[in-house]
């Protein structure tokens, strides 16, 4: 008895332990993913000599409004992630009557002159004939990138991470590491992205181990390195004028038209959520809209 008793106990410090780290890395995350606005609330209180607290946070939110006039997804992001640091790393108390006022603050995108930063813009899908067009243009190495990018409809992240040993030319398919869901999905190619990746890998002498963007100097030369969301961003605006999402769109908008129900979908495009592909990806476009005027 005594001997479960001891295995039992021995169990239990374990569990805490993992559990114990799993909330750590939770809350590294946390601080990572608002460290960059609570640093520019930081240089905000410094430029008006303020003491960081959040009385200093309601005027922060306010000029966030009024002066720099910037979207209401900006403002829930920063009074999220501020809140987050004062409560836990200043150790200051949010009131019943400041948390008020913070609402109060975010009413006024209701008002008449600060309702246009309400709107959301996002990335629109485009005719895939026209973006198929644009990337006939490039070269050899950008047209394979972009090809692969509208045919798997990926996201940034999952692009900068395919390797070439991912990628089986002959069976025409892809696995595809989904960093959101932690999981490899498996993706189908066409016949024209095969035949476009196998040049790129001819024509840069590519191994199975390199990535797939990888980094390419002024000299044409590569390196076989994981990039970072924001280059790979910048890349694809510099060759094609529009963001990577843009091609994300269009794929999964193309496919719907053609006829594809929404689990075919969510199969290439890597989606969990059916419901998602329905109310973010498939609003009726300015294409479709064009027909009928």
């Amino acid at each position: 008895m005594e001997a479960v008793s001891k295995v039992l106990e021995l169990k239990n410090i374990m569990e805490n332990r993992e559990v114990d780290f799993a909330i750590l890395q939770q809350e590294k995350k946390t601080k990572e993913m608002y460290k960059g606005d609570y640093n520019r609330f930081l240089k905000y209180c410094m430029k008006e000599n303020r003491e960081p607290s959040f009385e200093s946070l309601e005027k922060y939110l306010y000029r966030t409004v009024t002066k720099d006039l910037l979207k209401l997804s900006t403002f829930n992001r920063r009074a999220a992630g501020i809140t987050y640091y004062l409560l836990n790393e200043l150790n200051h108390t949010l009131t019943n009557d400041q948390l008020k006022r913070i609402q109060l603050i975010r009413q006024m995108y209701d008002n008449e002159e600060y309702r246009d930063q309400k709107l959301m813009r996002g990335q629109s899908a485009q005719p895939k004939e026209e973006i198929m067009h644009l990337i006939e243009k490039l070269d050899v190495r950008a047209k394979a990138i972009c090809l692969f990018n509208l045919v798997t409809a990926s996201r940034p992240s999952e692009m900068i991470t395919v390797q070439l040993k991912h990628i089986n030319l002959e069976k025409r398919e892809v696995s595809v590491y989904i960093q959101k869901q932690k999981v490899w999905k498996i993706k189908r190619l066409t016949l024209q992205c095969a035949l476009v990746i196998k040049e790129y890998i001819a024509a840069f002498n590519l191994m199975s181990e390199d990535y797939l963007v990888g980094r390419v100097n002024r000299y044409q030369q590569y390196t076989s390195v994981k990039i970072s969301d924001v280059a790979y961003r910048e890349s694809i605006k510099k060759w094609l004028g529009f963001a990577p999402y843009t091609l994300r769109k269009t794929q999964i908008s193309a496919m719907h038209e053609a006829g594809a129900d929404l689990a075919t979908i969510a199969k290439q495009s890597g989606h969990k959520s059916l419901q998602t592909i329905n109310e973010h990806y498939l609003e009726v476009n300015n294409t479709t809209i064009d027909k009928y005027l």
